[in-house]
């Protein structure tokens, strides 16, 4: 009697063990609810910065940007694809920093498709700011870029 109980314990032991761990609990990698970047001068411009992202209720994305010594009233802003090694094309018109300051809420890119904060995050972009000129002074890798 004494082995057929040891067995059936055995037996209860071995499956828990066997079925207690699955792929479901993997760990899944948390995404901040902000993330800031910091944005560097480019050719000697002097202007840097930071762009900050908070995900909103809605699930959309609010990017602050904050300029240091911008000599313009107007920086236009973007958010381009790749690296900013590499350039890319725009992805998102930010609004232009007035008085070195924007503030943009975004659903989605220009094209129209739609993108959530999660898949801002995570994009493979870069952040560039603009003289009155045309030039960048100013540039951030974002997302799978970022440091």
């Amino acid at each position: 009697m004494k082995l057929k109980n040891a067995l059936s314990v055995l037996a209860l032991v071995c499956s828990l063990v066997f079925t207690s761990c699955n792929k479901l609990d993997e760990p899944t990698l948390a995404i901040p609810q902000e993330i800031a970047y910091t944005l560097v001068a480019v050719a000697d411009s002097g202007v840097s910065g930071t762009a900050t992202f908070t995900k909103e209720e809605n699930g959309s994305s609010h990017v602050l940007i904050e300029l240091n010594n911008s000599n313009t009233t107007t920086n236009p802003a973007f958010i381009n694809f790749n690296s900013a090694s590499e350039g890319g094309d725009v992805a998102i018109t930010l609004t232009a920093c007035e008085c070195s300051v924007s503030n943009t809420t975004i659903t989605q890119f220009d094209n129209g498709e739609t993108i959530a904060y999660e898949g801002l995050v995570t994009l493979n972009g870069h952040i560039t700011i603009l003289d009155e000129t045309g030039h960048i002074v100013a540039v951030a890798d974002i997302g799978s870029n970022s440091n």
